[in-house]
């Protein structure tokens, strides 16, 4: 009986989330904010940064913040096995 609830309970949650979806999506549509409608404009400095600078700048840092994460890791396995040796 205990797993029935769970499936009911699952299928209701599934069912309530998907038909409030289109609600909240047509929720975050804002009027009066001008959109782009064109192909990004490059000869504008703000364009660069913001497209281009800040976004590799971002991926840069990801990249090596998760090299030093996996180098800590593996020291702290290292070290492990040294203390149960």
């Amino acid at each position: 009986m205990n797993k029935f609830t769970r499936y009911i309970t699952l299928t209701l949650s599934s069912l309530f989330t998907f038909l409030l979806m289109p609600l909240s999506v047509y929720s975050q549509k804002q009027p009066g904010i001008p959109r782009p409608t064109g192909p990004i404009d490059f000869s504008q400095t703000s364009n660069q940064i913001i497209f281009v600078l800040i976004p590799a700048i971002i991926i840069i840092a990801y990249l090596i913040f998760r090299g030093k994460i996996k180098k800590v890791k593996q020291e702290k396995k290292d070290r492990l096995k040294k203390k149960d040796e």
